[in-house]
């Protein structure tokens, strides 16, 4: 370890550093490349501070693709909405003295010592100011509990400006034995009961078609069948929820989900496949051309004729096929299978440089003083064509992203995570494309996504190209 990082070693590699970032700096190409990728990594890193959603289990942020929101600036999209949330305030109708509390939280408490029905109505006034939503629902969560005979129903029902009465939703509650409580939900007392409509044509136009003073009414009746009979119903809350026209930056898929998120979630997966594939048929490139290039013989000839052999088979059929046949859609296989398959033509590169390398004095000389083969290849020819492997390698990464995001979009990819081919593949399959409008928001940036990443990896294997093979630098 000492003699590997001894002090003059250390600063010939100070040196040899300076010196390439000196020939990298002039080339404006390169450096283009590598500030695209700064900005990639960036996202990638940062993924969680640019967005607050989880990309894989997202709460329905917007209607069903919801463009983005800056296409208000454009005319005749100005009346798009986002979003929003309604908070009901209840005020008692009738039965205002079984009533207790304010806003949205409210109990009502009933006793009686007669047989009989007792009915109590709340009044939950909504003022809708803005264009009616294709997709709402509303949450009501309430906790029932009674003792004696009691039978007790809600129902809750929509007063439109126009007179028009949508009810929608209504339960009946089991009745309690003599001395006994009783709740909806023994395992969970407090109770959600969830309405709207998704998907259904103009129920939403229909319903807040029209601006003005709406009115829920939350009808609550007690029937006892015994004296002493009492009953308590706890509403902490009533939300309406219209969901938006409009949503973030890039809008939403056809689940709702928030297609910026998955983006640039999508980053990290993209980045990581490319490197690691990369690195990996390098590794791969780098051991078959140097062991072919400096052993020779048979050594030379079978791994050849294998490269020869992988050459001739497209490679992304046999992808397909590996996928297909093995069942295993985990990013990491396809990881290995796409480093399997992109090593051959890095190793004829490499078998070449070795050729020419192991005919130098220095190797004679190191063969002469008793080296053995393994320390002259790892000692002496490999940190020579390390350079080499290394543009290739950059290179290469573009190859590897191309390739998953060509699985992902034919549906071999893995689903359970976000990359730009998955996203591209649920666009295709799942109405993206044939909505009306299509949603190009959700299928440009991905595509876009794809290209810029590519060529920052070209551009900056493009520079170091012409740094490590002189005949191509171009007068500057």
């Amino acid at each position: 370890m000492a003699s590997v990082f001894s002090k003059d070693k250390r600063i010939i590699l100070i040196r040899r550093i300076k010196n390439f970032w000196e020939e990298f700096s002039h080339a404006r190409i390169g450096l283009l490349g590598l500030g695209m990728l700064i900005i990639y990594v960036f996202v990638a890193f940062a993924a969680p501070l640019l967005s607050p959603y989880d990309p894989i289990s997202q709460p329905r942020l917007a209607q069903s693709f919801a463009q983005p929101e800056w296409v208000t600036i454009f005319p005749g999209n100005g009346n798009l909405t986002k979003t929003k949330y309604w908070d009901i305030y209840w005020t008692p109708k009738t039965g205002a003295q079984y009533v207790s509390g304010e806003g949205t939280f409210l109990d009502v408490n009933f006793a009686t010592n007669t047989v009989g029905m007792t009915e109590v109505d709340l009044s939950g006034p909504l003022a809708f100011n803005q264009l009616y939503p294709n997709e709402f629902f509303a949450t009501l969560e309430y906790q029932v509990t009674s003792v004696q005979n009691i039978e007790y129903s809600l129902t809750l029902t929509l007063h439109t400006p126009n007179g028009t009465q949508y009810r929608f939703w209504g339960s009946d509650v089991l009745t309690a034995d003599h001395g006994e409580t009783v709740t909806i939900d023994s395992q969970n007392p407090m109770a959600r009961a969830t309405f709207g409509f998704k998907g259904v044509e103009n129920v939403g136009k229909a319903i807040f078609g029209q601006q003005g003073d709406y009115e829920y009414i939350l009808a609550l009746s007690f029937r006892a069948l015994s004296a002493g009979a009492r009953a308590n119903v706890s509403i902490p809350g009533f939300q309406l929820a219209t969901l938006g026209h409009i949503h973030g930056i890039l809008g939403t898929d056809y689940l709702a989900k928030d297609i910026f998120t998955v983006l640039i979630y999508g980053t990290r997966l993209s980045l990581s496949i490319g490197l690691l594939a990369a690195l990996a048929g390098t590794v791969i490139g780098i051991l078959v051309g140097v062991a072919s290039g400096y052993i020779g013989g048979a050594v030379d000839e079978i791994s050849m004729r294998v490269v020869d052999i992988l050459i001739c088979i497209p490679m992304l059929p046999l992808l397909l096929a590996l996928v297909n046949v093995t069942g295993q859609r985990n990013v990491y296989y396809i990881v290995v299978f796409i480093a399997i398959f992109g090593w051959q033509g890095l190793a004829r590169v490499i078998r070449s440089q070795t050729l020419s390398i192991r005919e130098t004095a220095y190797i004679d000389t190191a063969r002469a003083s008793g080296a053995s083969g393994g320390y002259v290849m790892i000692r002496h020819i490999i940190p020579n064509i390390i350079p080499v492997a290394f543009a290739a390698m950059v290179l290469a990464v573009p190859s590897a992203i191309l390739f998953e995001a060509a699985l992902s979009f034919l549906g071999f990819g893995d689903p359970r995570v976000p990359t730009w081919g998955n996203m591209l593949q649920n666009a295709f399959g799942f109405g993206g494309f044939t909505h009306p409008p299509p949603a190009w928001w959700w299928i440009i940036p991905p595509g876009l996504a794809i290209i810029g990443l590519c060529l920052a990896f070209v551009f900056i294997g493009y520079a170091f190209d012409e740094i490590v093979n002189p005949r191509l630098r171009r007068r500057r």
